[in-house]
This record gives structure tokens, sequence and C-alpha cells, in this order.
């Protein structure tokens, strides 16, 4: 029989499915807003990204229009043609002059910078700084054009950006040739200040890179962290990115943007588990609050397998039991009051099934000690008749030596089958009868011989009473007296571990086969057909008391009769039902 699952498993398996659908589409969804939401990111992260390097092109391209603005100045051209001009213009007016521009137009910008002027042919420099002075090393190759990095130590204390432009511009191929070259610096420090900014409004680090210079820093930011950055990005392509890596110390978003006024690349990285932090938190309150709900579930699903299930299992295992048989099964286990109440009158009905069965057993006793009885009067009387008659022929002729031997063999035949106090008896007081019988037989009939062969240890087993004798007498009437010549009957008795078997053999006339076989099909039947009594109630008695394994076996006798077998069934204890508690 297939198990089915109780009401406990049912819910708690029904609570595990919402709960692994519920969590399947909060993953699909999770990841889809993370998606998305980093898709956001990286676009916000670009666009603020360009912004920033647009404020740092702004500001050196504010630099470098302020240099062209002083190329073209008329002060400046006279500062340069100074000594053909000497008789139109005051050459120290002019100087001065030169020096308050250079100085009002380094410090009207918010970026740190200095001014230099250099005439190659006299070698005069003039500077918005009284400390600056020219590199000369800058004659010796053609200019560059734009915006050179110059590192620290070379030419300066400081790194930085210079602009170089001669005049007239023709001769920025050979520095030597000029008129006049112009220098314009800005130190790194005016980049890292404004990075500081970013990163205070900004979650990250920012720096400036270049294949060929390697990178610029801002004061927090961590060099060797700039360099896994790097790796994981080369090679660089020199175009706007926004891409997530995953490096040793986790997972980061890098935009880079390469800026317009010099040949660098502006990166910015952030750990894109800051970013995600209020997500990941609010998935954390979700899970936590699934795993709080699953908990209550399962507390509710095992109150309720306590309160319903239980009682509900141990009612169906009281019920199968009475249904085994176990009529003295009881409930006493307490429950919640409404099973409390179910179980009382569980018992209560169990009571009185038990009683009613129990009665009707009574009843079915009384019924069968009754039939039993009934049965006895039906075989006591059979051959009553015949002994009175015998008595009366012997008397007439005066033997009384028959009639004395008939009637005490006949007293203690009736003496015997006329006790119904008891419906058993012993093996050996039923061999006492047969006796008794067979001499009445013998008195008779003066032609028939017998002979008991019993086990001493079978002589006190309790049998039914007058159960052999009707198949002795059915040996005689219907084999022994249908044959002519002396007759003669065995009696014998065995045992097997589960059965005990008497035997009852003559020589008389004997069955066909086929008769055999139509008397025990009428043996087994539940009525008689034939009107008879005697082998159909042996046959009806032994499966009272010995069960329906039991009954009579016909089959033919060497010696040309019968062999009438009763076979008896040992009957087994069993226990007595256990109450359920």
């Amino acid at each position: 029989m297939v198990r089915r699952a109780n009401l406990f498993v049912k819910m708690v398996a029904i609570l595990f499915s919402l709960m692994l659908v519920t969590l399947l589409f909060y993953g699909l969804s999770y990841r889809k807003d993370i998606g998305v939401i980093t898709d956001q990111i990286k676009t916000t992260d670009l666009n603020h990204l360009e912004f920033l390097t647009q404020q740092m092109d702004n500001n050196i391209n504010q630099l470098a229009g302020s240099m062209y603005a002083l190329q073209r100045d008329p002060t400046i051209r006279d500062y340069e043609q100074i000594q053909q001009l000497g008789h139109l213009i005051d050459p120290a007016q002019t100087v001065m002059t030169v020096l308050e521009k250079l100085s009002l137009q380094t410090s009207s910008s918010t970026w740190e910078n200095r001014i230099v002027l250099y005439k190659p042919h006299s070698g005069e420099t003039l500077g918005s700084d009284s400390s600056l002075s020219f590199d000369s090393s800058v004659l010796e190759k053609p200019l560059q054009p734009g915006w050179e990095y110059i590192p620290e130590g070379k030419g300066s204390n400081e790194a930085g950006f210079r602009l170089l432009l001669s005049d007239p511009v023709e001769d920025k191929g050979n520095p030597l040739q000029a008129e006049l070259l112009m220098s314009m610096y800005f130190p790194v420090s005016n980049i890292e200040r404004m990075f500081d900014t970013y990163q205070s409004q900004n979650k990250g680090d920012t720096f400036l890179y270049h294949p060929s210079y390697g990178v610029i820093l801002s004061r927090h930011t961590d060099r060797e962290m700039a360099r896994q950055i790097i790796t994981a990005m080369e090679p660089l392509t020199g175009d706007e990115t926004s891409d997530i890596f995953n490096l040793r110390e986790g997972s980061f978003l890098v935009s880079s943007v390469p800026s317009s006024a010099v040949t660098w690349q502006v990166i910015h990285y952030s750990p894109l588990k800051q970013i995600l932090q209020p997500i990941q938190s609010s998935r954390f309150t979700f899970l936590t609050g699934s795993v709080i709900l699953l908990v209550m579930s399962l507390l509710f699903s095992l109150q309720l397998y306590r309160q319903v299930q239980r009682p509900v299992s141990l009612l169906l295992r009281s019920l199968n039991r009475m249904k085994e048989g176990r009529w003295s099964t009881r409930i006493h286990a307490r429950t919640n009051p409404e099973f409390t109440m179910l179980n009382e009158e569980f018992n209560e009905m169990a009571e009185k099934i038990q009683a009613l069965i129990e009665q009707v057993y009574l009843e079915q006793l009384q019924a069968k000690d009754a039939h039993l009885k009934q049965l006895q009067s039906q075989i006591n009387p059979h051959f009553l008749y015949n002994c009175l008659f015998f008595i009366k022929s012997k008397a007439v002729v005066g033997d009384t030596a028959s009639v004395e031997a008939m009637a005490l063999n006949l007293g203690e035949y009736y003496r015997y089958i006329t006790r119904v106090d008891h419906s058993l008896t012993t093996l050996e007081d039923e061999l006492k009868l047969l006796e008794n019988y067979l001499e009445i037989q013998n008195l008779r009939k003066q032609r028939i011989g017998y002979t008991m062969d019993i086990a001493g240890e079978l002589l006190g087993m309790q049998i039914p009473r007058l159960l052999i004798q009707p198949l002795v007498e059915n040996s005689i009437i219907h084999g022994v007296e249908k044959k002519i010549g002396q007759g003669f009957i065995r009696i014998t008795a065995s045992q097997t571990p589960s059965a005990v078997t008497v035997t009852v053999e003559d020589n008389g006339a004997g069955m066909t086969g086929e008769a055999i076989a139509s008397l025990q099909a009428r043996l087994s039947g539940q009525t008689r057909e034939d009107g008879g009594c005697g082998l159909w109630n042996i046959q009806q008695r032994l499966k009272y008391h010995y069960g329906n394994s039991s009954g009579l076996l016909i089959s033919p006798s060497p010696e040309g009769g019968l062999i009438i077998t009763l076979c008896m069934e040992k009957k087994e204890e069993h226990n007595a039902p256990n109450s359920t508690g």
C-alpha cells in the first residue's frame, strides 16, 4: 500500500515551495535590477568623469588661451623689439608693463602657473616671478606642439605641464632663430586639488595615466591599486570606457575619459560593493525577513502537527487496531480539548463495541454448544432399537447369557452417551465406549473382529464425545454387513507436530472411486442433502472444535473396504489484545 504524506509534511512542502518560488523570482528580479542599476551607474560615473575632464581641459585651455593672447599683446611685441624701438618707447617702462601683465595673467587664473619670456639672441629672461629661469635645453630641439609633461626634477622641483610658443611661429622648428620664446608651466598639484575636490563628492579614486609617463595620483590614491587598474585595462584605446573589473580586492567600476587638452587618460575607479551597498542591504533585509517568516511558518506547522496531525494519527491507529480485532484498544493521550473530547467518545464507543462483541461471542458459544448437544442427541438413539429387539429375541429363546452381556454392555454404552454435562472426553474413555459398542455388535453379528493400536501418550487427549463411534458403526453397517464372511475393523491413532489423526479401517464391501468422491463432496457441504447425520455431523463437529482445516478423509483400503481418517488440527494459543495508550 502506498504511504501517503501527512498534513504536516504537505504543509512544510507547500511552505518550502512558496519560499523557493519567491526566492527564485526575487533572484531573477535582483539580477535584472543589478544589471539595470550597474548600467545606469556606469553611465552616471562616465558622465561625471566627462564633466571633471571637461573642467580640467577648460582650465588648461584657459591657460593656453592666455598664452596665445600674450603672444599677440602689443606690449609683448614692444618688448620683443625693444632694441629696435628703444628711441620710440621707454624700455624700463615697457619691461615694467610686461611684468605687470605677466603677473596679472598668472594671478587671474584659479590654477597656479608660471610664465617666462626668453630672448634667444640676447639670453634675456623675464618671468612672472623674479626667481624663474628659462630651461635652455629646449633650444636644442624643435618645440613640441601643445602641452609637454615635465617630470619632477627635470627643470622643476615639481612635476607639471609646460607650453612653449615661439615668435615668429615659423621658428618653432629652430628655437635659436626665434625672436622670443614664451613658456607657461603649471604644476600637477592643480590637477591633484581638482581630483581631491571630486573625490569628496564621489566614491573611489581618480588619477591621470599616460603610457610613457605613468600615473599622476591624487594625495589619497593607492598607487598599487592604480597599477592593478591599469594592468586590467590594457591596452588602452584612448576612447571613453566604463567597465567592471574583478581584482584581488574585489569588483571595481572603472571609467576612463581621454583629455583633449593633454594626451592623458583621466581614470576613475570605485568599489562596486560600495556602490551597490544599499541594494545589497535591502537584499539582506529581504532574506532575513524571509528566513524569519519561514521559521515562524515552520513553528506554526509544527504546532498544527502536534495539535491536529498527531491526535488524528493516534485516532486512526486505534481504529486500525480495532479493525484487526483488538477490541480492548483505548486512547489515553491528552491533547487539546476538542480531540480530548473526541478520544473520550472513541473510548466510550470502543467499550460499547467490545461489550456487544463479547455478548455476541457468548451467544455464539451457547448456540454452538446447543448445536453440539443437538448433534449428540441425534447420534445417541441411533442403534438402540436394534439392541432392544436383540434382547427381546434372546429372552424369548432363553439365552440369558447373551441377554446379560447385551444388557451390561448396552448399559455402559448409554451411561456414557447420556452424560451431557461435558461435551469433551478423553481418547481412552472413547476407546472403552468402542469396546462396549463392538461387544454389542458381536453379540448380534457373531462375525466381527477388531484391534486397537493407540500410543499411550494419546490416551489422555481431550476430544469431543461420540466422535469415533459413528465411524465404527458406519464401517459395520455399510461395510462388514454387506460382505459375506468374517469382518475386521482396525482402529489406530498417531500424531504430527501440527495434527492428530485417528483411522478406522475395515475389510467390508468398500466403495468405488466415484462414490468416494461424491461422499467426500457431500461431507464438505454446509447442509445435509441426504437426510443422514452420521459422517456429516462428525465433519461439522470437527470444524467447530478444531477449525476448518480439520475433517474426515475417505480412501479405499487394501483389505477391500474403506479407510476413514479423522484429522484434528492442534490449536494454538493467541495473545490477548493490547490497549492503546
